[in-house]
């Protein structure tokens, strides 16, 4: 075993392109995407152009400037002719009398750039509803002041109050950060199980190639066992799998540290947590490597069945990401179940489980999953036929 391990590591190490692209390229294109992604951001944050057509209009369109710049956006005049502005805000004539005044309704023109930066408009409508907000709670405290009475104008403003409770699919208290940290996991789960799919092509090279080189004859004359045979392969593909994809286990990671920038609530990622999406990583690629393997003894080595077994392997990676995303598993019943049928399925519900607060489910389907894993390569030992693989 030993050996044949020292033939496959130096097989790998002679094809320099392949260690290129397999273990330098993901640590220069993944932080390239988000230097790419980070820089479009930065560099170019919404822009909206105020038009004031009255003098008198100065003190809500200073309220609506000073909402945007301190919200990350840039707000420019008529006279930057070099700037392309995303939206542009017109206030006219008479909107100052027409806002202040008790029966009055405030009128302004917005103009928004096709394809130019979304968050602009959001911006925009989040600025003139701070003012509207603000507009309403002083007519109505003109209007309680007329009246004679002793209420809040926020109360009449805002009469319905919602006070929220989060539990767990057991019914126990939870926090929003739970709640969150469910999403999280959604969106982890979303691009963990595409993101191991490399695998496939390393193990069906490691055999393929040896076909293809000819020297699959003279190894399988050598006196060593199919499970042997196997496993060697199955080592070094998921040692290559696992370093080819180490940029998106650092870029989920990284995700995870600032999601709570994006979702504006604190998250308490523990070490747990952390150790389980690289358990799932690790499982999810031994369980593409055994797929890919007995599919590749049933379909046969040819370059059109290898795309087969590639399509097939990665619809199941994809069906469980939008399962974990939409359909909320903890709550399935039959027929619905069902889908645990399909590979990668079980460790979806193994990610979700643990942030529903439901630990033993998720060590159950770990569990699962890999005593699936061996048996498929069991099986994979035991239908290994080097002369039927050999004429294909």
């Amino acid at each position: 075993m030993l050996t044949l391990l020292r033939k496959e590591w130096l097989d790998v190490k002679r094809d320099k392109k392949l260690l290129v692209g397999t273990l330098v390229l993901p640590f220069f294109i993944l932080p390239l995407i988000g230097f790419v992604l980070y820089a479009s951001v930065v560099s170019q944050p919404p822009i909206v152009e105020l038009i004031n057509n009255s003098p008198a209009n100065s003190v809500y369109v200073n309220e609506v400037a000073f909402y945007i710049t301190s919200h990350g956006g840039i707000v420019v005049n008529q006279n930057d002719s070099n700037v392309t502005p995303d939206v542009i805000l017109t206030f006219p004539k008479g909107f100052y009398s027409n806002l202040t005044s008790l029966g009055g309704k405030g009128l302004v023109y917005m103009t928004v750039q096709i394809s130019s930066n979304t968050k602009a408009q959001d911006l925009v409508d989040n600025a003139l509803y701070n003012v509207l907000y603000n507009v309403s709670l002083s007519r109505i405290s003109e209007l309680i002041n007329d009246s004679h009475t002793n209420v809040s104008p926020v109360n009449i403003r805002e009469p319905l109050e919602v006070v929220y409770t989060y539990i767990t699919p057991t019914h126990h208290i939870t926090t929003q950060a739970r709640d969150q940290l469910v999403e999280l996991a959604r969106i982890i789960a979303l691009v963990l199980f595409p993101s191991a799919t490399p695998v496939i092509f390393f193990i069906t090279d490691g055999i393929t190639g040896e076909k293809e080189r000819r020297t699959l004859e003279s190894l399988l004359a050598s006196p060593i066992s199919p499970m042997e045979f196997i496993v060697s392969k199955l080592f070094i593909s998921m040692f290559l799998g696992l370093m080819s994809s180490l940029g998106d286990l650092i870029g989920i990671f990284v995700f995870s540290l600032f999601a709570s920038f994006i979702f504006g609530v604190s998250l308490a990622l523990s070490s747990s947590f952390a150790i389980l999406i690289v358990v799932i990583y690790i499982e999810t690629v031994l369980l593409t490597a055994a797929i890919s393997l007995i599919l590749l003894l049933i379909f046969g080595g040819s370059t059109r069945n290898i795309q087969i077994i590639n399509f097939l392997v990665l619809s199941f990676g994809m069906v469980a990401s939008f399962s974990a995303l939409f359909i909320n598993l903890a709550q399935v019943t039959f027929p619905l179940s069902l889908i645990y049928i399909i590979p990668y399925e079980q460790l979806s519900a193994s990610l979700l489980f643990y942030v529903f607060g439901l630990p033993g489910e998720s060590i159950f389907y770990l569990s699962v999953t890999l005593i699936a894993s061996i048996l498929l390569l069991f099986l994979s030992s035991r239908i290994f036929n080097p002369e039927r693989l050999l004429l294909k």
